[in-house]
């Protein structure tokens, strides 16, 4: 979204005696001149002003947030806050609206992060952003393992802004990160998830590898340990994410349950997996039993892991020229099955079906109905 977008904000509350300005991402992207999704804006005003001044929604009182939603813009628009007593390493019990912006800005995660910026693009730093994105630094604000004990969530948010921006992360908020690791296991997975899945994204994904296992942080990462290390000793091109997932999950033997994945994702990892481990050729009866995109990321994998070359081309024309795709593609039907038979319909017929589709896939019979049917009476006869 574009900054201008929400300039009109800034400016009705400026206009009713409020200090308001840009804050967090949206200042940093712009600086950097990267595109930012989201725009979050801090005033003096109390989420009572905010909703009287705007066409809005409270969304997060407690936190003194509202949504603004006015001119085909939402925007998070907060009060000034300070915070204090952070139970289960992610909530402050106490929120104080009475705050300074400086005070407001040296509650928040990394100095990158913590600059404003007014409605006529001055920045106001008091946290030494600036240098720090001149620089190309991460720097946690004030003490780091403060800032970690606050929000657990922040160790991994560390590795999810270096894999988006390429930049280092500074050594004392390297060491806090190590020695507070750890704490990443008192966060629900969703969480967890969901800051990994943006960290697959980033252009910079393998300086995040290394510094995962650099901090240990990669240990309390269920399932992706030994994947992460593989990846550091072996593999100098960034991996899709279910590439990514996919690999780990095969090298440490099975998809935790910890994780909360989609049932479709959490179905592909298992398939592929399996595939992964029987370390076979992609052959016409896999792909038919796997689909095109599980084949696929089995045969990704296995290249990355040195089982088998890449063979992505092949598989696709395979797939392509496959007689077989699914069962209705069969000449054969289960009524003319039963119609040679005085058998009632159950799971044989299903049997006797997956046997015939898998005798075309392997060329030992044709797709021909009176070839097939042929040879189901001879099966028949033989019980």
């Amino acid at each position: 979204m574009e900054l201008n977008k929400a300039r009109f904000i800034i400016e009705r509350l400026k206009q009713n005696n409020f200090e308001a300005y840009y804050v967090g991402g949206c200042v940093r992207d712009h600086l950097l001149k990267m595109q930012s999704n989201d725009i979050d804006i801090t005033t003096s005003a109390k989420p009572r002003d905010v909703l009287n001044l705007f066409k809005s929604v409270p969304s997060g009182l407690k936190y003194g947030t509202v949504t603004v939603i006015e001119n085909n813009v939402r925007v998070e628009v907060t009060t000034y806050r300070k915070e204090a007593n952070y139970e289960d390493y992610r909530r402050p019990e106490e929120i104080n609206l009475e705050a300074s912006k400086e005070e407001d800005v040296k509650r928040r995660d990394f100095t990158i992060n913590g600059l404003l910026m007014d409605e006529h693009y001055n920045i106001y730093d008091y946290v030494g952003g600036m240098k720090d994105l001149d620089d190309k630094i991460i720097r946690a604000i004030g003490i780091p393992k403060e800032r970690f004990n606050e929000d657990a969530l922040r160790l991994l948010r560390a590795m999810y802004f270096q894999s988006k921006l390429g930049f280092e992360i500074e050594e004392r908020t390297l060491k806090a990160i190590k020695e507070h690791s750890d704490l990443i296991k008192h966060l629900p997975n969703e969480r967890i998830l969901n800051e990994m899945l943006k960290l697959l994204k980033g252009d910079y994904q393998l300086m995040a590898f290394k510094s995962l296992e650099l901090t240990n942080l990669h240990k309390q990462l269920d399932g992706l340990e030994k994947g992460i290390e593989y990846i550091n000793s072996h593999i100098n091109e960034n991996l899709y994410t279910d590439t990514f997932f996919t690999l780990c999950f095969s090298l440490h033997g099975k998809v935790p349950s910890s994780w909360k994945f989609s049932n479709v994702h959490k179905n592909r990892y298992k398939k592929a997996l399996n595939l992964v481990l029987k370390k076979e050729e992609i052959s016409e009866l896999t792909l038919y039993e796997n689909g095109l995109e599980i084949s696929v990321l089995a045969n990704r994998v296995m290249f990355y892991l040195n089982i088998r070359p890449l063979e992505i081309s092949k598989i696709k024309e395979m797939y392509n020229n496959l007689e077989i795709k699914s069962m209705t593609d069969l000449k054969v039907k289960g009524s003319d099955i039963l119609k040679l038979t005085n058998k009632k319909q159950g799971s044989w017929l299903r049997e006797l079906l997956d046997e015939l589709v898998k005798k075309v896939l392997m060329k030992e019979l044709k797709n021909d109905k009176e070839e097939l049917l042929s040879y189901v009476r001879e099966k028949l006869n033989e019980k």
